[in-house]
């Protein structure tokens, strides 16, 4: 069985950081290393991660003043990595028991396999409302990941350091969506896989200070990784070229919703519609009218497999 190493990067979360170093201390398939990186924290991070390595040796940190950003931690994290598998956590989100067993299991059976990504439980602390991802697509995705970042967060996946090797790290460029940047690279050269059943507690808020609740960032990023990956969209010709224009409208208006910008939310659903008509489109206008929070309330109700299947499938 390979060698797993995990990385944590964080800033000045001393206070939850323990819960998510405990979740992979609670691994049914234990990791062989624990990479806490420090990215310019001022509280009593350091200590409080110190302590706890002097109770587990798997423990390691890595602190540096001043911090630079999430990006930067985590390849801090992957230059000291010494495991055959990656792993990531972000700080303020934590694993569930069986997500490396689980993960393991899919590259011990499928060697063609490189990255594996697991459904999670979407929080959302102050409305109280919670729901599950449900994983869709395996297999060669080097299409298909243009059209959604079907990985998710950091959290949610595992990866062989060879195909990192071959990816390079997260682009220090991008102020936002550097993981899915990161995950389109990794299908450009591997087979994906998922564990259907949630691995992942991701907390979350309808009014979040997040890096992704950044618009202006996510804006920025959108448009970056458009025109990075140019020539390999280019190769599947005019129409998806065009598919790929109007759903980057489409994820900057959800993301002005998410962030209360609904009028901006409703300004790039209607540049998205003016590319290609889409029911997305109206959908997304017709959200605009609403509040995040009742938005999110409304996709928690959708309980049934098979409807979420063709929404998402819509959506896409």
């Amino acid at each position: 069985m390979g060698k797993i190493s995990v990385i944590i990067p964080t800033h000045n979360r001393a206070d939850i950081l323990p819960r998510a170093i405990k979740s992979i201390q609670n691994q049914t398939r234990p990791v062989d290393e624990i990479i806490v990186v420090s990215d310019g924290s001022t509280d009593n991070t350091e200590k409080v991660v110190q302590k706890l390595a002097e109770k587990d040796s798997r423990i390691h940190l890595i602190a540096y003043y001043p911090g630079h950003n999430g990006n930067y931690a985590r390849n801090k994290g992957l230059e000291a990595a010494t495991g055959e598998f990656i792993a990531f956590l972000d700080d303020d989100d934590e694993w569930l028991p069986k997500k490396t067993e689980l993960q393991m299991k899919i590259f011990e059976e499928e060697p063609d396999v490189g990255l594996v990504y697991a459904s999670q439980n979407c929080i959302y602390t102050d409305a109280g409302i919670t729901y599950q991802t449900q994983p869709m697509y395996r297999g060669d995705l080097s299409k298909r990941i243009f059209i959604r970042g079907e990985m998710g967060t950091p959290s949610q996946v595992m990866v062989r350091r060879s195909v990192l090797d071959q990816t390079g790290p997260f682009d220090l460029e991008l102020g936002a969506l550097q993981d899915y940047d990161l995950w389109i690279r990794c299908c450009l050269v591997t087979k994906v896989d998922f564990v259907p059943e949630p691995c992942i507690n991701y907390y979350n808020s309808t009014s979040t200070n997040q890096v992704s609740a950044n618009t202006e960032k996510y804006i920025h990023a959108r448009l970056y990784i458009r025109e990075k990956y140019r020539n390999e969209i280019a190769k599947f010709g005019k129409e998806f070229e065009k598919k790929i224009d109007t759903l980057v409208e489409n994820r900057i208006a959800e993301r002005c919703l998410r962030n209360g910008q609904r009028k901006d939310a409703r300004s790039h659903a209607l540049k998205a519609w003016k590319i290609q008509h889409t029911k997305v489109s109206v959908m997304l206008v017709i959200a605009s009218l609403f509040p995040y929070a009742a938005v999110v309330k409304m996709r928690s109700m959708i309980k049934s497999r098979s409807l979420y299947w063709r929404i998402k499938k819509m959506w896409s």
